[in-house]
């Protein structure tokens, strides 16, 4: 799918492991309107330190504060340029921290939040694989799916942070390596449908492009159906990584004539 005279924009983006200035300049040069940075708030000293996270990255930059963070972002001129820089999170639900974790991401001003799910109530990673138990891992991997999309939910109808997008919503399939195919359509419609009533986009990820490309055309499937709208991010650590798979994401918005959102408003 050609990407000549679209605007596109890469949502979801960190700088744990490469310079700000390696992307911005990765997004330029590969035509980008405009790229967000938006890194998980478990890379920040106080969050690491007050808040037990099942999922995080063990290597990796960590932020002393907001302050040095949000300083990354006077590196980079945009300007005099066609890309434009935002400045966002990507934040994590955890029903019990929420109060806290809210209450840090208030502390300043957003172009844009992600918010997404990496754990569920057995706290640990939703991408580490699910061990067989007494050789009925189908079924764990049924209920952990129902578990994850009602933990979805649960944060798309929160208001906790103002997000725009929940990121990588079928993120568990690398942990279950399988999805219940007989439910899943059911199960992403509710979840397009929550996404939609609360005015929240629901994110075609690049990475989980890569690993399930048929996972993802039955959320873009979904998102059609219940008039949800989209964003797309990459979810790059390395500059090669910026808009990977951004025309396999194209090409699904216009199969399904997806409603792509637009970030205008900024957050407090």
């Amino acid at each position: 799918m050609s990407r000549e005279g679209r605007a596109i924009s890469d949502n979801h983006n960190h700088i744990l492991a490469s310079p700000i200035e390696s992307m911005f300049e990765s997004a330029m040069a590969k035509g980008a309107a405009a790229i967000s940075i938006t890194e998980h708030v478990s890379q920040f000293k106080e969050m690491r330190e007050s808040i037990a996270f099942s999922s995080y990255h063990s290597e990796g930059r960590i932020f002393r504060d907001l302050n040095e963070y949000l300083a990354e972002f006077h590196k980079i001129s945009d300007r005099s340029t066609h890309t434009k820089l935002r400045r966002g999170l990507e934040v994590d639900y955890i029903s019990k921290y929420q109060k806290q974790i809210g209450e840090f991401v208030a502390r300043e001003r957003w172009d844009i939040l992600l918010c997404s799910v990496h754990e569920l109530s057995d706290k640990k990673d939703i991408e580490e694989s699910i061990p067989e138990n007494l050789g009925i891992k189908s079924l764990r991997s049924e209920d952990k799916w129902r578990e994850y999309m009602a933990v979805q939910k649960e944060a798309i109808e929160s208001d906790f942070i103002p997000f725009d997008v929940l990121a990588h919503p079928v993120r568990l399939f690398a942990g279950a390596k399988s999805f219940p195919s007989d439910l899943i359509d059911e199960m992403l419609v509710d979840l397009a449908r929550t996404a939609r009533r609360n005015n929240k986009a629901l994110e075609l990820n690049a990475t989980d492009l890569s690993r399930n490309k048929e996972l993802v055309l039955r959320l873009a499937t979904a998102c059609a159906i219940a008039d949800c709208e989209v964003s797309f991010g990459s979810d790059a650590h390395h500059p090669s990584e910026v808009l990977k798979n951004v025309d396999l994401a194209l090409g699904l918005v216009d199969k399904f004539h997806l409603r792509v959102k637009k970030l205008e408003s900024k957050h407090w």
